[in-house]
Formats: C-alpha cells, sequence, structure tokens
C-alpha cells in the first residue's frame, strides 16, 4: 500500500468520529448554563422569558433598581451597595466605549458607500431625508 500524499486529516475516514457520546438534555443551555428540570421547575418558561429578556437584561434591571434605591435612602457609602455602584458604572462606561464604536464603525461604512455606490449614497440620503 502506497503512502497517501495528503496528511491524515484530509482522508474522509478521519472525519468518522471514534465513539459516540450523547448526552440526553432535557432543558437548554446558555454559555456554561444549563437550564433543565433539575435546577427548574418550568425550563420552558424560562427559555421563553430569555428569549425576550436576557438574564442581562434582568439582572441589569435589578441593579438600577437597587442603586436608584440605595441614592434615595442615602445608602450610596454602605460597604455592600458601594461595589454595586462601582459594578453599574463600569458597565455604564462599557455601554458608552461600545456605543462609541458602534458609531464609529457606523460612519466609516457610510463613507464607504459614499465612496463606492454614489447612487446607493444618494437613495439613503433621501430616505434618510437629510
Amino acid at each position: 500500500m502506497s503512502a497517501s500524499p495528503f496528511p491524515n486529516w484530509f482522508s474522509p475516514l478521519s472525519w468518522v468520529p471514534q465513539g459516540v457520546d450523547e448526552r440526553f438534555n432535557n432543558g437548554w443551555t446558555f454559555g456554561n448554563l444549563i437550564v433543565n428540570a433539575g435546577n427548574s421547575r418550568a425550563p420552558d418558561i424560562e427559555r421563553e422569558v430569555v428569549s425576550k429578556n436576557s438574564y442581562g437584561r434582568q439582572i441589569g434591571r435589578l441593579m438600577d433598581a437597587v442603586v436608584a434605591i440605595a441614592k434615595q435612602v442615602d445608602a450610596t457609602a454602605d460597604p455592600q451597595v458601594e461595589p454595586l455602584i462601582k459594578l453599574s458604572r463600569e458597565i455604564e462606561a462599557i455601554k458608552a466605549q461600545a456605543k462609541k464604536r458602534r458609531g464609529e464603525e457606523l460612519l466609516a461604512e457610510l463613507k464607504e458607500l459614499k465612496r463606492c455606490n454614489p447612487k446607493a449614497w444618494s437613495e439613503l440620503v433621501r430616505a434618510v431625508g437629510a
């Protein structure tokens, strides 16, 4: 038998799994989080809730409410509240930076559209009403 001129990974037989390891997950996953009947009474409801309101959005709203209440009752210096307020500021800074970056990317795309496709640029300007 002659040696193949192709590396071993090129052979279709190398793509066949050597064993099958299928685990039944009667739930759903979100990153490293697994939601199933073992840790939720209604994983189907959680899946629907998260599809409309992510965990990040839910936690963010709770954080906003706690920070607002802490400010209202003048508890912002409380050692248990301070880290949450700091975290809230850090998240706002990340969001602001992301918004700035998206704006810069959009501006670059618009400039490229104007340069490469003047007709599409004119149609866009008309549609926006500028």
